[in-house]
């Protein structure tokens, strides 16, 4: 089961994450966490993103002809 992506949650956890490393996150292996986490939804993000531009084009093309 596929469940619903919210861009809005991922910007929201991104920012948060950022929030923490940029206060100075002592724990090596925190850091190490923040920074792997971030990059997974960096990637989900550019997914998600890029599967709706696609959708929009389709649209685009399907309103011209």
């Amino acid at each position: 089961m596929k469940t619903e992506f919210s861009l809005e949650e991922k910007l929201a956890e991104i920012r948060s994450l950022v929030d923490e490393m940029q206060k100075g996150v002592v724990d090596f292996d925190r850091h190490l966490h923040l920074f792997s986490r971030g990059r997974t939804l960096i990637k989900e993000c550019r997914e998600h993103l890029n599967e709706a531009e696609l959708e929009v084009k389709q649209l685009i093309q399907e309103g011209e002809e």
